[in-house]
């Protein structure tokens, strides 16, 4: 039986939040790494696919209990197409023309997508001030960070990838909020799994449809970036992201990806000896003042809201 959304234990969905915050700030790095010689599709299918059979397995060993109506099907295909086929099918392919820490930064419009959505319709939570102002200061921190000479420098972004990478964004952050929404009874190893297998094969049908699905000649640096991401990425990262929003609102949910640039960085200056300087210091700084502004707003939704004005008879 699934944990009801606000009853579950603090410390693991802390420890949830954590594990997407840091885990994934890695993955930037790992997919620059592998796209450089595999072909971004069939990378990313072939890491969903694993996963989501690897996952899989195990939700039939340990006994979870399977959706039973098609209408969960249908919500949990749809919803994995457009949060792993779509979202991460497209980030693997733009960061062969971008860089990965601009495709961080990017990435930070979601958490400003997902409390627009999570906004939406009677089940929604209501926006107030400090959390929309919470949500600016954290992509203002992110913007600091990261060079603002990307759009005129040596590695400036095509548009297309950049268009690729805000759609793709648009897609996760309404897929997870629908999944938020429709999926409160199947546990969240299910819903890795079957998110997994949806996206993965749509991925690996649209790398068929685009370059016939041949099998790519790649060095052993980029199997292991493969073999980092069907792990850490999606097995470990993906599950926990499915807890995370499952139990957390989705604006609050959402500010992890305020935290990935800033592991990002730091694996550069730890692997690359990039340098850490003020820019870095003060994109930080800032980007956390935004998430503890955002830890502090009150979430209240907005149908509770409307009984509570209802006049008593």
């Amino acid at each position: 039986m699934v944990t009801p959304p606000g009853t579950a234990p603090r410390g693991r969905v802390y420890l949830a939040y954590a594990i997407v915050s840091i885990v994934w700030g890695s993955t930037y790095l790992a997919i620059r790494v592998g796209v450089q010689e595999m072909p971004p599709f069939w990378m990313a299918g072939v890491r969903l696919l694993v996963a989501g059979i690897l996952l899989g397995g195990y939700a039939l060993l340990t006994g979870q209990r399977l959706p039973r109506d098609l209408r969960t099907w249908g919500w949990l295909l749809l919803s994995g197409v457009l949060i792993l086929g779509l979202a991460l099918g497209g980030m693997f392919w733009a960061e062969q023309h971008i860089v990965s820490g601009l495709a961080a930064l990017l990435t930070c419009l979601s958490p400003l997508l997902m409390a627009l959505y999570g906004s939406m319709g009677s089940e929604g939570d209501r926006l107030n001030i400090l959390l929309v102002g919470g949500l600016v200061i954290g992509l203002v921190g992110v913007g600091i960070l990261v060079d603002p000479n990307w759009m005129t420098g040596p590695e400036r972004a095509p548009l297309y990838a950049v268009a690729v990478i805000l759609v793709g964004g648009n897609a996760w952050s309404g897929g997870s909020v629908l999944a938020k929404r429709t999926l409160k009874e199947v546990a969240p190893l299910v819903s890795s799994a079957v998110h997994s297998l949806a996206g993965g094969v749509f991925l690996l049908l649209l790398d068929l449809f685009v370059r016939g699905g041949r099998w790519p000649q790649a060095s052993a640096q980029s199997w292991a970036s493969l073999a980092y991401l069907i792990v850490f990425g999606s097995i470990v990262g993906y599950s926990a992201y499915i807890y995370l929003i499952t139990h957390m609102a989705p604006a609050r949910a959402g500010t992890f990806t305020y935290i990935n640039p800033v592991v990002a960085v730091f694996l550069g200056w730890l692997i690359l000896s990039d340098q850490i300087t003020w820019r870095i210091v003060m994109g930080g700084s800032v980007i956390l003042l935004g998430l503890f502004i955002v830890r502090r707003s009150k979430l209240e939704p907005r149908r509770l809201i409307e009984q509570a004005r209802e006049p008593i008879s």
